[in-house]
C-alpha cells in the first residue's frame, strides 16, 4: 500500500530534483505553484455569481478558492481528528498541502462570465471536442500553464491529477449530438495520457471500475472521484452555498421571507439529526442575525454554518474497489446535506435566474458567442503573436481559440469585443 501511494507522488512528465535547501514535498511545491500561476491570477477578474465590476465586496473565482481551500483543510483536518485511530482512513488522507492546492485549483479552468461563459464556448465546440470549465482545469494544469518546460503545465503529481478530476469520462464517451447547448462534466480527450498515468497505480478493476456511468436525469455522468476529490468538491459547495449567501443578503438581493421559505424545513431536520449541542441556534436567530445591520452579526451566522458542515463531515466506505483512496469518500448525513443543497439552491433560485442577472450572463454569453465567430476566421491576425504561439500547435485552431477565450477575464473579454465590434473604441496602441 505504501508503495502505490508513493506512485501517485510522481510527477505526470517526469520527476523533477529539488532545489539545494527546499524543504517542501511534491503536493507542498503543487500548492505554490498553482498560487504562482497566472491562471490563478485571472480568477480575480472573473464572475463567480455577480459580476466583478458590480462592486467591491462579494466574492470572485479567486476569493471564491481561497475560501474553499481553507474550508477543504479544515474538512481534512476534522476527518483526521475523527479518525484518529483508524490506520487505513488516516493513511489515505491527503496532506495539508495537497487539499489546498485541489481547491486552490478546482476553478482554474472556468471562462469569463461563468457558467455562462461555459456554455457559450461549448456552443461553438460541441463537434470538435467539447468545452466544460473543469476539463479546463485539468487542461491547463497539465498543458497550458507555463513553468519549467512549454506545453507541460506545471507538471503537477498524478494524485493532484485525480483530486481535480471531478468527473472522470472523457467527452468522447458522451453521444455530442445530445449536449449541445450544455456541457457534459467531463475531461477532454487530449487529457487522456495523463489520466490514464494517474490512475496507473491502481489495478484494472478499480481503472474500469473508475471510468463506468451511470444515468443521472437520463443522461450518462461520471459516478466515482477520489477520496481527495470528494474532500475538495465539499469543500467548494460550502463555500458557494455558504458564502454566496453572504453576499446576496449583503446586497439586499433577497428578503428575510424569501429565505425563510427556502431553508427552514432543511434547517429543522438537521437540527433534529445533529441535536442543540452542534448547532446551537434557532431559526428565528439565524434569520435575525443573517439580516442584522451590523454585519458582525452576519458573519457570526455565517460561520456558524461553516462549522456545521465542516464539523458534520464523515467519511464512507464504498465496498467497490481495491484501493482505499477510490473506495473511501467524505460526506455529509443526509439531512445536513439536504440543508446544504437547499442553500445552493436559494442561491440559484432567488439570484441566479433573477431577471436582472440573467440579462447579464446573456451578455456575457453573446460576447464569448461573438468573440470565437471573430477570432477564428483568422486567429493568426487577430490573437497577438505572443499569446498564439503559446498555444498547442498539434491542437486544432478551434481549440486553441477556446483555450485563448477561456483564460479572459471579464474586463478582457469586454475590451477585446469593443475593440471588434465597437466603433471608436481603442487605439492601435492599446495593451493586448
Amino acid at each position: 500500500m505504501a508503495a502505490e501511494f508513493s506512485q501517485l507522488r510522481k510527477r505526470i512528465y517526469r520527476q523533477e530534483a529539488k532545489r539545494p535547501g527546499d524543504v517542501r514535498d511534491d503536493f507542498d511545491r503543487d500548492r505554490a505553484r498553482i498560487i504562482h500561476s497566472a491562471g490563478f491570477r485571472r480568477l480575480q477578474g472573473k464572475t463567480q455569481v455577480m459580476g466583478v465590476g458590480e462592486g467591491d465586496f462579494h466574492r470572485t473565482r479567486l476569493t471564491h478558492s481561497l475560501e474553499a481551500a481553507q474550508i477543504g483543510r479544515g474538512l481534512r483536518d476534522k476527518l483526521a481528528e475523527k479518525y484518529a485511530n483508524n490506520d487505513e482512513f488516516r493513511r489515505t488522507l491527503p496532506k495539508e498541502s495537497l487539499i489546498e492546492a485541489a481547491c486552490l485549483a478546482h476553478d482554474l479552468g472556468h471562462p469569463p462570465f461563468g457558467h455562462g461563459g461555459e456554455k457559450a464556448l461549448h456552443a461553438r465546440m460541441w463537434n470538435q471536442g467539447g468545452f466544460e470549465g473543469n476539463g479546463q482545469t485539468l487542461r491547463i494544469l497539465t498543458k497550458l500553464e507555463k513553468h519549467n518546460d512549454r506545453f507541460e503545465g506545471i507538471n503537477p503529481t498524478r494524485r493532484l491529477v485525480l483530486a481535480v478530476l471531478k468527473y472522470g469520462l472523457p467527452y468522447q464517451s458522451y453521444a455530442a449530438e445530445e449536449f449541445k447547448r450544455v456541457p457534459p462534466k467531463c475531461y477532454f480527450e487530449s487529457e487522456q495520457a495523463h489520466v490514464d498515468t494517474s490512475l496507473s497505480s491502481f489495478s484494472r478493476h478499480d481503472c474500469e471500475k473508475f471510468k463506468s456511468m451511470r444515468p443521472l436525469a437520463n443522461k450518462p455522468n461520471p459516478q466515482f472521484m477520489t477520496l481527495d476529490a470528494s474532500i475538495m468538491n465539499m469543500a467548494d459547495d460550502i463555500a458557494y452555498a455558504v458564502h454566496d449567501l453572504e453576499d446576496i443578503v449583503a446586497r439586499n438581493l433577497v428578503t428575510k421571507d424569501q429565505i425563510k421559505k427556502q431553508l427552514s424545513p432543511k434547517l429543522r431536520k438537521a437540527r433534529d439529526v445533529l441535536g442543540s449541542d452542534a448547532f446551537d441556534l434557532s431559526s428565528s436567530q439565524i434569520y435575525r442575525d443573517l439580516f442584522d445591520e451590523w454585519s458582525g452579526a452576519r458573519k457570526r451566522i455565517i460561520s456558524r454554518l461553516v462549522n456545521l458542515f465542516v464539523t458534520s463531515v464523515r467519511i464512507k466506505r464504498r465496498h467497490e474497489f481495491d484501493h482505499p483512496l477510490l473506495d473511501l469518500q467524505a460526506v455529509h448525513p443526509q439531512d445536513v446535506e439536504d440543508l446544504l443543497q437547499g442553500l445552493k439552491d436559494a442561491t440559484y433560485k432567488l439570484v441566479v435566474k433573477r431577471a436582472g442577472v440573467q440579462q447579464l450572463e446573456r451578455r456575457g454569453q453573446r460576447i464569448v458567442r461573438s468573440l470565437f465567430a471573430e477570432l477564428i476566421r483568422a486567429p493568426e491576425e487577430l490573437i497577438p503573436k505572443g499569446s498564439w504561439e503559446d498555444l498547442e500547435k498539434a491542437d486544432s485552431k478551434h481549440r486553441r481559440v477556446t483555450d485563448y477565450i477561456a483564460g479572459m477575464t471579464d474586463n478582457y473579454a469586454q475590451r477585446v469585443y469593443q475593440r471588434l465590434f465597437t466603433p471608436g473604441f481603442g487605439s492601435s496602441h492599446d495593451e493586448l
